[in-house]
């Protein structure tokens, strides 16, 4: 943060890497946090959106929420993790002068395609297809062909 708010500003990078279960979820969402507390604005331009409250939502509370999502579609079941990422996650975060965060741009990749078709006795498919069968009701299993088979 120091070097990005020096005279000189010079872009930063963070590699947040370890092995399943090591904690890289919420040590991310650590550092955001502490890179937004200081540069943490009071006037409140880091804020957009709403809530059903009413209330405005932060960038950085924004792109927690998304993470949800995100795993729901790339997350699955292992032998080692019961919701173990089947991707990667780089996430830019874009500060102005000032040192605030102003947005965030989240990519993913190296989905695991393998597992769509396959995967070994034990896991589970991404998390995703089970939401969708939970959440559907009889007619539209009957329609789409869904069964509870394993």
């Amino acid at each position: 943060y120091r070097q990005m708010m020096s005279e000189k500003r010079k872009s930063q990078s963070i590699l947040i890497s370890g092995e399943s279960g090591a904690g890289k979820t919420e040590t991310t969402k650590i550092v955001m946090l502490y890179l937004t507390t200081l540069g943490s604005n009071t006037s409140g331009s880091e804020e957009a959106g709403g809530n059903a409250e009413g209330e405005k939502l932060s960038i950085m509370e924004r792109v927690l929420q998304s993470n949800p999502i995100l795993e729901a579609f790339g997350n699955a079941k292992t032998l080692r993790n019961d919701n173990s990422s089947r991707f990667g996650k780089f996430i830019e975060l874009g500060f102005n002068r000032a040192g605030v965060l102003q947005g965030a741009k989240v990519q993913t990749y190296l989905l695991e395609k393998v597992r769509l078709g396959f995967h070994a006795s034990g896991e589970r498919n991404y998390h995703i297809f089970y939401q969708l069968l939970r959440g559907a009701s009889e007619e539209q299993h009957q329609k789409y062909c869904f069964h509870d088979g394993i």
